[in-house]
């Protein structure tokens, strides 16, 4: 009797790659693959899952990091161990998320450094209007991560690397996207508008040392938070 296969089913294209591992993690899994069967070809899954082939090569080369998969040149792609249910980008993120918060960080500085003194009035006027919302939900109580990014995007594009600006937003997207499946998060991220007021008024005085300081601020508070929901995860 032939084994009934589950389909993969499309996902959003603006999902990451690590989304991508997620369904054919979850492919292998549902249809109980076992060591050494065939899964279908990047062209075919690309095709499946509605998305690039460059996201699904990401995806295969983290599920082959993982050992999940062996992909044999001429051959195709073949299952190497097990999977359980689950999603392998919150295992990872797990594992690796302090030191993804390090490196963006690290990241965000080099940033700081390169723009305190060229960034403009009017990149601070852009800066003073989206903070000020973020100031004008949180007399409610509420956090508005939209204007969040938004300020934080001003900043980062006010680089002249635009390499640095695209790692830290995947970074930042690889821990938001973690960080959406807890909850009250937002109320943690809501005290650190006082250092986005400080970090502002760094920029207009153009004081590398007070913007290094407000920005060690919230990352101070990011490393609280994750550590939080890493102990809600034990």
């Amino acid at each position: 009797m032939n084994k009934k296969v589950e389909l993969l089913q499309p996902i959003s294209k603006d999902l990451l790659y690590m989304k991508v591992a997620d369904a054919i993690y979850n492919y292998i899994h549902i249809n109980n693959l076992h060591p050494g069967e065939k899964i279908p070809s990047e062209r075919s899954l690309a095709k499946y899952l509605n998305t690039g082939r460059n996201s699904v090569r990401e995806a295969l080369r983290v599920l082959e990091n993982q050992d999940v998969i062996e992909v044999q040149t001429g051959k195709g792609i073949f299952v190497k161990r097990n999977t359980i249910s689950g999603s392998i980008y919150f295992k990872l993120v797990k594992i690796n998320y302090l030191e993804i918060i390090e490196i963006k960080a690290f990241l965000e500085q080099k940033v700081i450094e390169k723009i305190i003194h060229s960034i403009t009035p009017a990149q601070c006027e852009k800066l003073e209007c989206y903070l000020r919302a973020m100031e004008s939900a949180a007399k409610d109580d509420v956090y508005s991560a939209a204007d969040d990014f938004k300020f934080h995007k001003i900043i980062i594009d006010a680089s002249p690397n635009k390499t640095m600006g695209q790692m830290i937003f995947e970074l930042r997207k690889v821990l938001d996207n973690y960080a959406m499946e807890f909850k009250d998060t937002n109320s943690t991220w809501i005290y650190t508008i006082p250092y986005h007021r400080e970090l502002l008024n760094a920029f207009k005085e153009g004081n590398l040392k007070k913007a290094c300081d407000a920005h060690n601020k919230i990352y101070k508070t990011d490393i609280s938070l994750f550590s939080k929901i890493d102990s809600q995860r034990k």
